[in-house]
């Protein structure tokens, strides 16, 4: 037989007076109780009051200097139990999205801060919240804004020419650290050298990386005079600089690149660019109101490495 209530009954009992009840039948006092909870003792036996007046039932019985529970009391000190439990199990979850102590990040990075940004963020992590779960995909910008775009990741650590297209709408930007263009070039190819001038390897034939690569590459030639001939193409940083050294073309480097690989090959040289050349390293994530907390995670840590350590200079720089 079902009894019906009025709307008033499921206002009857809420869950400090369940945790009253739950500390009750495990302890038996009063004083324990309230030292449990954080609540004074007159102040507990006027909620246990009040709700026995709403209840119609006493709820709790004196038992020598003590105090036990009634059967209606043992009933909701048993249901208590798991109420309790429930409640504290989703303020848990709760606090886990508010800070760092628990979720999945989940990145996209490109090829050269695999090797350098990442394990330092990885170590980071450990330190300051290791009950996050670090998931992350090697993926050109293109391929990681794509991910980030269906959904399977957070946010992309990418990198941006200044000539390139702004992202779309869609995304927010987040400038991290400015990174410096070298020209990798063969040893006997540097003598006399300091720094290079492209317009000195116009006739030389060139290594060409991703897309954004090559286009910035490109344009950066063309602002100089002329089309570089590339005869090589290849994302993989290591290998472009073992093809210098192994032949006469010359390639543009980034700065991480090289500081993941911090002895060259014999035959290869490093030069700075007499005009310098950079690019902007930052992440990327989707533009909402309600930032995820494993985003506002990732921002926090990576605002915090001193990008120094591979030569990226640290300054915030505008979108």
């Amino acid at each position: 037989m079902t009894t019906l209530r009025n709307a008033e009954s499921y206002d009857s009992i809420d869950s400090t007076e369940m945790r009253i009840l739950h500390a009750l039948s495990t302890t038996g006092s009063l004083t324990q109780v309230a030292a449990t909870l954080g609540l004074s003792q007159p102040a507990i036996s006027q909620r246990l009051k009040r709700l026995e007046q709403r209840l119609a039932v006493p709820l709790i019985e004196r038992q020598g200097r003590g105090v036990r529970l009634t059967p209606a009391g043992q009933i909701l000190a048993d249901h208590g139990r798991t109420v309790v439990a429930e409640i504290d199990a989703a303020l848990a979850a709760i606090d886990d999205l508010r800070g760092d102590r628990g979720g999945v990040l989940r990145m996209a990075g490109f090829p050269s801060a695999s090797a350098t940004v990442i394990p330092r963020l990885m170590r980071m992590l450990q330190e300051q919240a290791p009950q996050v779960t670090f998931q992350y995909r090697e993926q050109e910008p293109p391929e990681a804004i794509q991910l980030l775009r269906d959904g399977e990741v957070d946010c992309a650590l990418v990198f941006q020419y200044s000539e390139s297209e702004p992202l779309p709408t869609l995304f927010e930007f987040t400038p991290l650290w400015r990174e410096e263009m070298w020209l990798v070039v063969p040893e006997e190819r540097s003598q006399g050298m300091e720094r290079a001038a492209l317009s000195a390897f116009r006739d030389d034939q060139w290594i060409a990386g991703c897309t954004r690569c090559r286009g910035h590459l490109t344009r950066a030639t063309k602002r100089h005079g002329f089309e570089p001939e590339i005869v090589q193409e290849t994302d993989n940083m290591p290998a472009s600089i073992a093809m210098v050294a192994a032949g006469n073309s010359v390639s543009m480097v980034p700065g991480l690149a090289l500081a993941a690989q911090p002895t060259l090959p014999a035959g290869a040289r490093a030069l700075r660019l007499e005009e310098p050349e950079y690019r902007t390293i930052g992440l990327i994530n989707v533009d909402t109101a309600n930032e995820s907390p494993a985003v506002k995670l990732a921002k926090r840590l990576l605002g915090n490495i001193d990008g120094s350590t591979w030569n990226l200079l640290t300054e915030r720089v505008g979108r």
